[in-house]
């Protein structure tokens, strides 16, 4: 471990005086408190799901190093403990923190000479002096260089510059201490499209009045004959002084998949168009002069400043609730921690009680059809998406939102004269898209099944007949609006950009039926209603099922009604921190008597946790949820007032405790959990009430939090039986019967 400190203390390439921290990295067999670090000189900064910890020291890791000393020389006494085991006898090693580390996406790719715009992230601080400290040491560096900083956020917990300097700067900021990583600014990756002609005299639109929903993108063409009178407000997120770009077609596409959600399928049957809702317009992206084709932010400001302004301003002045976010960078995660965009979403979802559906991001492919992974798309298809450069992109990591992938829904490349019949689509009808990135996000467990969340049409690819990618086949896109000088009024487009907004329409529909819900219980809501696309069943293992299909397709329909043969209940409020909540579900005989091949309870459970990206568990808390039957209510009080309250297994193991489906581990880093329990056979001896538990349990780093005392969470239980033509569980149960909490039990 000395030899560690040593290397750690032998890359720094900066003189103490300009840089007076140190920062090297602490692997540990398990986790290391933060006060423990600190009595030994270090100020903690980040952790990992593998217990590795970044610390920073002002005096060379001198007291450490100390301390690490007396400890491998103390006596050794036979049956004792050595003295500081607690601390260096978990340590497995201590290891540099250099330039590699701090080298972030896009910094290969940058010329030896010349000028560079990179962003500098500064690592966390406990307080805005110390913020302001590490500021200090980053601007006075780029001084030295002749550099410039273009964009600064200060802020204790996420701290950003943009600065432009050359290779030399550039070299100094990756052996900064200060500095956690640097890269180029994260730009998002839009879909190509291709036109579809018609003429607005031909059409007739139906209209129909529905909850608003806010999208943020680039300016819509608000000439557009479709698009009159639903475009509620429109209004521009930068600067007064910023000089925006003409507007391209990526905001009017999404606007038209938001109010247009069957737009598809009404053109090619010829029916008249349904338009539902308005769109409240915030433009925060523009078309890049210098590459077409593709998209930037504004320049006047970070990313996350501009989602988070647009959020807040508009969910103020217009009351939206539901928001649309159909972009995403163009690499795949960090696997280290989420971007400051992603936590910033979670932040406004938890405080503003809001609903964010943002897209799982698009992967690319060469024009030969090769993955960046060297897969080819169509041979390799679907296994090539588990490659680690096809994962989630930022911000679909984000916990608290609903992160959407794409589905294709046609796989018939468009007819060419002369017919060319060695075209072929990637994905067949109902499969994943050959461009949608996946899960799982970011966790600790290896079995976590928490994004992306659903998925909706948003096209396919095709190769030709000579084997050359075509991306914008209008065969196999799906179609929305876009109108360009000669007036042709849509435009298909391929991407996930487009899967979300159907998956927005369908969120403020539940909305339109139950304005006072919460963004919880709208999440449940949409979780319930989801099914699973044919193509998802031809995936075996379950884990990677969801990590490409989530929960699957929802349905506006299903999401805010129940029926003869399916019935929601609900419960939308709270609990005390670490208790446990029981829900009495009523079960009819009916429902539960004979067999039944179609029989599904459908468990969903949804709740809001403060997040810090710096931390080893990005969620501040785990939940859990659990059905029981044939039980008394006062027996399974006491069983789980004895439940070891780290311990995620029930004491139940029998009968008793219905067989969800996935197993409780698996939404351990999840904020949405949908478990499903399909019984050909019930027993009606069990009793017409069953119970659902409800646990929460809070994370070691949020535990004093005094803000942190309650959490907010939305239950919902569906009871189907969709072949069953003599039920009627709508009167049998009502419709959207509210779940109480009869009781709850501190663990």
């Amino acid at each position: 471990m000395t030899a560690g400190l040593a290397a750690a203390r032998a890359i720094r390439q900066l003189d103490v005086d300009v840089d007076p921290d140190l920062v090297f990295k602490i692997r540990a067999e398990r986790r290391l408190d933060d006060d423990t670090l600190i009595r030994r000189g270090l100020v903690p900064l980040a952790e990992t799901s593998d217990y590795t910890y970044f610390v920073l020291t002002g005096d060379e890791g001198r007291a450490f190093e100390t301390a690490l000393h007396n400890y491998a020389t103390g006596d050794d006494i036979e049956g004792a403990q050595a003295r500081l085991s607690s601390l260096f006898g978990i340590i497995d090693a201590v290891e540099p923190y250099g330039p590699a580390d701090r080298r972030g996406p896009g910094l290969d790719g940058l010329p030896l000479v010349g000028m560079h715009i990179v962003d500098v992230v500064v690592w966390a601080s406990p307080d805005l002096a110390e913020a302001q400290r590490r500021h200090q040491v980053v601007t006075d560096i780029v001084a030295g260089r002749q550099g410039t900083v273009l964009l600064s956020d200060l802020r204790p917990r996420r701290t950003v510059l943009r600065i432009r300097i050359d290779s030399s700067g550039l070299d100094d900021l990756l052996n900064t201490s200060v500095v956690e990583r640097v890269r180029t600014p994260p730009v998002p990756y839009l879909d190509p499209s291709d036109w579809r002609a018609a003429q607005a005299q031909d059409l007739s639109v139906q209209r129909y009045d529905a909850a608003p929903v806010r999208v943020l993108d680039d300016a819509p063409a608000t000439s557009h004959p479709l698009l009159a009178g639903l475009i509620a407000s429109a209004s521009e997120v930068a600067p007064n002084t910023y000089a925006w770009q003409p507007a391209g077609h990526h905001g009017t596409q999404v606007v038209g998949r938001v109010v247009y959600p069957y737009l598809h399928d009404e053109l090619r049957d010829h029916r008249p168009l349904t338009a539902i809702g308005q769109v409240h317009i915030a433009r925060v992206m523009e078309p890049d002069p210098h590459l077409p084709g593709r998209t930037r932010f504004p320049s006047a400001q970070f990313p996350h400043q501009t989602v988070e302004q647009a959020i807040r301003v508009l969910h103020q002045e217009h009351a939206v609730r539901v928001f649309n976010l159909s972009f995403g960078y163009d690499r795949p995660l960090d696997t280290l921690h989420v971007e400051e965009l992603t936590e910033t979403i979670d932040e406004l979802v938890r405080e503003l009680d809001v609903v964010v559906v943002v897209p799982t991001g698009n992967a690319s492919a060469s024009l030969r059809g090769e993955a960046p992974s060297g897969h080819n798309i169509e041979r390799d298809y679907p296994s090539y998406l588990n490659n680690p450069s096809y994962r989630l992109a930022e911000p679909a990591p984000a916990a608290l939102a609903v992160t959407v992938g794409a589905v294709a829904h046609s796989d018939a490349p468009a007819e060419r004269t002369p017919p060319r019949i060695g075209w072929r689509a990637i994905a067949p009808v109902d499969h994943v898209a050959p461009f949608s990135r996946t899960g799982p996000g970011i966790g600790i467990s290896s079995v976590r099944r928490n994004k992306p969340d659903l998925v909706h049409e948003g096209g396919n690819w095709v190769l030709s007949d000579t084997d050359q990618l075509i991306s914008e086949d209008p065969g196999v896109s799906v179609i929305s609006l876009a109108l360009e000088p000669t007036g042709r009024l849509f435009r298909t487009c391929t991407g996930t950009s487009f899967a979300t907004p159907p998956v927005a329409r369908t969120a403020a529909d539940i909305l339109t039926v139950y304005p006072n819900a919460s963004a919880n219980l709208i999440r449940a809501l949409l979780a319930t209603s989801a099914r699973l696309p044919r193509g998802a069943y031809a995936i075996a293992d379950e884990a990677r099922r969801a990590a490409l299909y989530g929960s699957g397709r929802p349905d506006s329909r299903r999401a805010a009604e129940s029926g003869r043969q399916r019935v929601t209940m609900t419960y939308d409020g709270s609990l005390v921190a670490d208790t446990v909540a029981i829900h009495p579900v009523p079960v009819p005989r009916l429902f539960a008597s004979g067999y039944s091949a179609s029989r599904r309870i459908r468990l969903a459970l949804v709740f809001d946790p403060p997040v810090r990206r710096q931390r080893r568990e990005y969620l501040a808390s785990t939940m859990q949820a659990d059905l029981y039957r044939a039980i008394e209510l006062d027996d399974l009080t006491g069983i789980l007032e004895r439940q070891d309250p780290d311990d995620s297994q029930s004491l139940i193991r029998d009968r008793r405790r219905a067989p969800l489906v996935p197993g409780v581990n698996a939404h351990k880093s999840s904020t949405l959990l949908l478990r499903i329990w399909e019984p050909h056979r019930l027993n009606v001896d069990d009793g017409d009430i069953y119970y659902v538990a409800v646990t929460h349990r809070t994370q070691t780093w949020a535990r004093d939090r005094e803000d942190y005392r309650e959490q907010n969470y939305a239950l919902a239980v569906t009871l189907e039986d969709e072949q069953r033509v003599d039920l009627d569980l709508h009167t049998l149960v009502r419709q959207q019967v509210r779940l109480p909490a009869r009781l709850r039990i501190r663990i």
